[in-house]
This record gives structure tokens, sequence and C-alpha cells, in this order.
């Protein structure tokens, strides 16, 4: 089975990411295993690094192109080319403790035993901090986080998850083409994904995988980073739930208006109430 990885960079050396380095250092245990990997590297900072030259690694530059216009690219060659699913991840999750060659072996299981058109996306178990981070699950708008959660199918209704780590198959992609919206930027991307993913499959397999990854939450921010992290975000659920009622519509804006009073007061900076 070909199977394709996209990761992509921004602002590191090739050597300087764990996403990176630790897929290339599973390739060949994944051919003797009987998969065929190709590996799409994005360096979204051109000029920052000096492409990989790598038999299995295909190497694009973009100038801090958004996410959904970079995986609908990669997803349209990795998917007209052969490839039969395609995991996405960003630079910095730690696949460490990712079994790489047992997911995948999940994946054309039930592929194998025809079960492609109830499921069309895997999902590690994501960690950020000691706390499970993804999959969560969604009240109306806003996103809350499971306490734990068991390896399996689950139903798709109401599920988020972060996109690094997730894999999608062919026909999840040949029935949301494209796989994600391009009006937004970097933040809401995954929101969107699973809002639209519950309409055409009713299943998620959760995969009996861990992965670390950090969460901007987690960390302490600049005042400037805080607030394109929100901006973005904001103007996001404006197009996630663009058909959504005037009165959910209604009750979102009233949220994000306490959120940014929240964020003026946390930073003290006006910046946050014009968002």
């Amino acid at each position: 089975m070909i199977v394709s990885i996209v990761v992509v960079l921004y602002r590191k050396a090739v050597e300087e990411s764990i996403s990176v380095c630790s897929i290339l250092g599973i390739l060949d245990g994944m051919k003797a295993a009987g998969f065929f990997p190709r590996v799409y590297i994005w360096n979204n900072s051109p000029g920052w690094v000096l492409p990989l030259v790598h038999e299995d690694v295909t190497w694009f530059e973009g100038d801090n192109v958004s996410l959904p216009l970079i995986y609908n690219d990669i997803a349209d060659l990795a998917f007209t080319s052969g490839s039969s699913a395609l995991l996405i991840s960003d630079d910095d999750t730690d696949y460490a403790r990712f079994d790489f060659e047992s997911c995948f072996r999940v994946v054309e299981k039930m592929l194998s035993d025809g079960q492609e058109n109830q499921v069309g996306a895997f999902l590690p178990q994501i960690m950020s901090g000691g706390r499970l981070v993804s999959p969560g699950g969604r009240k109306l708008f806003k996103g809350y986080l499971f306490d734990q959660i068991k390896s399996g199918l689950i139903d798709s209704c109401n599920v988020l998850a972060i996109n690094s780590g997730m894999i999608v198959t062919r026909v999840c992609y040949e029935r949301m083409r494209p796989l994600y919206d391009a009006r937004l930027n970097f933040y809401g991307t995954d929101t969107e994904f699973f809002v639209r993913y519950q309409c055409h499959f009713k299943k998620i397999y959760v995969l009996d995988a861990v992965l670390e990854h950090s969460l901007s939450s987690d960390t302490r921010e600049s005042p400037d980073r805080a607030l394109f992290r929100w901006k973005d975000n904001i103007k996001a659920m404006d197009v996630v739930f663009e058909r959504e009622s005037f009165a959910f519509k209604l009750l979102m804006r009233i949220y994000y208006a306490l959120v940014k009073f929240k964020l003026f007061v946390k930073f003290r900076d006006w910046r946050f109430l014009k968002i």
C-alpha cells in the first residue's frame, strides 16, 4: 500500500523538526513492512533552510502559504499519484511513541474490510501538558476536552481533533474534496474539517497511539502572537458556521466578545477589543 505523509515546516531547519527527524527514521521499516511511503515537506518560510535531498522526499517551497492551500495541493498530488492514505503533520509533533506501521496497518485492514464508506479519518490520541487534547468534543461552536477515550470506532457527530497526526483515506479525499476550505488561513482548519466530515462519514477511528504535541494555549504567548491567533480564529469561525441560524451566530458573537475582553484584561492591550 502506498501511503503519503505531509509535513509543513515553518522557520525550522530540517534537523530542528522533531516531526521530520522521526518520520525519516521509520521509512526503511515501513518499506520492509510492505508500505511504500512518500514524504512531502513544505517549507513555508523560504530561505530559512536548504532543501532536504532524499529519495523518498519531495520538497516544496512557499512563502507563508495558508494551511488549506498546502494540504489541498498535497492531497491532490498524493491521491492522484496512487496513495491510499495521507498523514498530515506540522513540524513539532513528537512521533517517538507513534507506531507508524501498526497505525497504517489499521487503515489497511479497515479498507480491505470494506469499511471505507463508514470511516475516512483515523486519529491519534494527542497529549499536551499531561492532558488529552485530541480528540475532543464540540457543543455548538465551542470545543471541550475528553477525560479519556478508548481506541476504535466512535461516532463522528460533534467530534473535533487536531490536524497533526491525522490520517485520511482516498475515499475521504474524494468525498470532501477539497479537504479544507481555502477561505481559511491557519486556525480553524481542523474545526471546519470535522464539522464537514460528520456530514460524509458516520464514524471516526481512534488509533491506539499516543502523540505529544505542544499547544499555543499551553505556552506563554506574546501579545502579538495571541492577537494573531485569536483574530485568525474568530474570522475562521464565521466561515465554519456561516450556515447556522441567526441565534447560533448571535450566541457565538457574544461568546467571542467575552473572549476579547478577557484577553484585553490579560494583556492590557486595547487591540484585542478591535478584533
